[in-house]
């Protein structure tokens, strides 16, 4: 398949090589527009919710193409997938430049919009076409080739993990792209944990064991700066694959510069240590969450909410917990599900407030 750059004409083998030419600027059909958009840091942000239609009607030089794009793009049509997601990132980019009208509200709005039948129709490429259509995508808007992430990062890694989701359950974890859980496990060196991609980016637990990409080396390059990430990461692997998860767990609660570490919980200083353990805490209780998957996923609904922990996993957690002095709070009879609240008993009678739940 050959991709054609509608601005200048030009011809390319793949979609990455698309999105990253030097396109001349300013061709024809150029719909950005460039002027002060009338927000200061000093003035209120209104909250806004305007569906696709309402911003087409309302911001027709913002939205450029995307209207055209729309229907092939949402049935999975992989070229016109291609190009509705080109557009898509040049308005997200211009509007999150101040290059167009609307400030955040707007970015926030057209963000939403495009989202969810975006993610699903690249989600239904992939089924038709295989791994390769998600791996391109992943490859054409490689944050780590741009030294940032992209603008519709969160639509692509929403459809690489229900591709992950699904490969690891009806065939082996081995069949995964590495690109695919790369592209996910660099999420969070580039935003930060309130932009919507954060959130996409705890699918990744799904890839722990892999034989090409260390999901466990990750997690724990990553567990001093990234805790939330890291946290609700790792227990999604146990749901997963409870051995390697353990080796995982392990790695992270006896690193000697991680256990030094704190996390800031309702303006309290958390142990780093007492913060991981909180992972396997909703293991076996099934009113509880359960392991992550991407927003707006029906099958979401059929992925199961509670393990049954082996018994010498369990053992080994009990271990590291009086091991590390993570024990020493817990009454003696102590369950996996006193690991999600033993620690953080002290900041709720300090603050006189519920911590947030963040598995």
């Amino acid at each position: 398949m050959s991709y054609e750059c509608e601005d200048c004409g030009a011809s390319f083998d793949t979609l990455s090589r698309l999105r990253l030419h030097d396109c001349p600027p300013d061709q024809p059909g150029d719909a950005s527009v460039s002027h002060d958009d009338g927000l200061s840091e000093e003035a209120p942000v209104e909250e806004s919710n305007l569906d696709r239609q309402t911003l087409e009607q309302e911001y027709p030089e913002v939205v450029g193409d995307l209207p055209d794009r729309y229907d092939a793009a949402c049935e999975g049509d992989v070229s016109a997938l291609s190009r509705a997601m080109a557009e898509y990132e040049r308005v997200l980019s211009n509007v999150a430049r101040g290059d167009a009208p609307g400030g955040e509200d707007l970015l926030h709005d057209l963000r939403f919009a495009y989202y969810e039948p975006f993610a699903a129709g690249l989600d239904t490429a992939a089924q038709t076409d295989g791994w390769d259509v998600l791996v391109e995508f992943a490859t054409a808007y490689d944050p780590r080739e741009q030294d940032e992430f992209p603008e519709v990062g969160h639509v692509i890694a929403n459809a690489i993990g229900r591709a992950v989701i699904r490969t690891r359950q009806d065939d082996s974890v081995d069949t995964i792209p590495a690109d695919a859980l790369a592209f996910l496990g660099a999420i969070p060196t580039y935003v930060n944990e309130f932009h919507v991609a954060y959130e996409e980016s705890y699918t990744y637990g799904w890839g722990i064991g892999h034989p090409e990409h260390s999901v466990a080396d990750q997690l724990l390059a990553l567990a001093e700066d990234e805790p939330k990430f890291v946290k609700i990461t790792l227990n999604t692997t146990f749901y997963v694959d409870q051995h390697a998860a353990l080796d995982a767990f392990e790695d992270i609660v006896t690193d000697e510069d991680i256990v030094s570490g704190t996390r800031s919980t309702l303006g309290m200083e958390t142990d780093l240590t007492e913060f991981y353990f909180q992972a396997v805490a909703d293991l076996e209780t099934a009113e509880l969450l359960g392991p992550h998957a991407p927003p707006y996923w029906d099958e979401d609904d059929e992925l199961a909410r509670v393990i049954d922990v082996d018994p010498e996993v369990k053992q080994r957690i009990r271990e590291l917990a009086h091991e590390t002095g993570v024990a020493e709070t817990l009454p003696s009879d102590w369950t996996l599900q006193d690991l999600e609240t033993a620690p953080l008993s002290e900041l709720m009678g300090q603050s006189g407030e519920s911590p947030d739940r963040e598995l």
